[in-house]
């Protein structure tokens, strides 16, 4: 966790009652999520490789909860629960999935897990190009195929975790690249396919973020700064304010883009004759 104190737009309990899924939860952006959606009341299972980070944030997790039943909202703490599980593995992921419904029902699935290494296009392998294809873009479709059945019973959410800058490429990660624009691409796609099961799809692109792993590399001040100079904040994003984005696009509020208009009487909209 960054340290950064955060504000939350979502009232307490927000998601009570909600069954979720979150992938990557173990560490990073994947945790942050997590603990929001347990402090928002949403029941979560959390799915990734390492037993022990999970537990960790399992360990989070509950004191996440436990504050939210301390503010009083009625129904708002949530809980956590996590399996072990490689999401490139199809079989796994339907056992957890399947094991996910069945314990509280699935309404919100975040697809976050994933990773990359910087190399020039020329100096990644075939095995190496599969890999993070493989982790980051064929992973997700195996995820959302499982899910389908659950989300669809009542109308539910999904939001993928992308990349920033997909659109404009970036030096050193053709592979990257390539999947994550593959993941806005399917996002798009079964948005369409799927909006007549009442399942919304949302995709978030962070750029860099301030996460465990960052903050491991010996570099790290340098790297900070490089950040901040390439950003017009002159910060990096924390794992925190991805997480408000991930839980608000959940709650599926309409977002008002009209200038305040919707706050007056419209008006405007009427023939001038009609006009008191």
């Amino acid at each position: 966790m960054s340290g950064r104190s955060r504000v939350g737009v979502l009232r307490e309990g927000a998601l009570a009652g909600y069954g979720s899924l979150v992938t990557g939860a173990g560490t990073g952006i994947g945790r942050a999520i997590a603990l929001r959606l347990v402090e928002l009341g949403a029941s979560v299972t959390g799915l990734g490789r390492r037993a022990d980070k999970l537990a960790e944030t399992a360990e989070l997790a509950a004191g996440a909860a436990g504050r939210a039943g301390e503010a009083g909202a009625s129904g708002a703490a949530g809980s956590f629960r996590f399996r072990s599980c490689d999401v490139r593995d199809e079989d796994e992921v339907v056992a957890a999935i399947d094991e996910a419904g069945g314990a509280h029902g699935l309404d919100l699935v975040v697809n976050n897990a994933g990773g990359q290494f910087f190399a020039q296009a020329t100096r990644i392998s075939p095995n190496g190009w599969r890999a993070v294809l493989d982790l980051n873009l064929t992973a997700i479709f195996t995820v959302l195929r499982a899910a389908h059945p659950y989300l669809a019973r009542h109308g539910g959410s999904v939001v993928n975790i992308s990349l920033s800058g997909v659109e404009r490429g970036g030096m050193g990660m053709a592979h990257s690249i390539a999947a994550r624009s593959g993941v806005l691409g399917l996002t798009r796609t079964l948005a369409l396919e799927w909006a007549a099961d009442g399942i919304r799809l949302n995709c978030v692109g962070p750029g860099t973020v301030l996460t465990e792993g960052l903050s491991e590399e010996a570099a790290e001040h340098s790297r900070r700064s490089l950040i901040g100079k390439a950003t017009p904040m002159r910060r990096a994003t924390t794992a925190e304010e991805v997480a408000e984005l991930v839980a608000y696009l959940m709650t599926g509020q309409l977002v008002q883009v009209d200038g305040g208009a919707h706050l007056g009487p419209g008006l405007h909209m009427l023939p001038e004759k009609e006009r008191p």
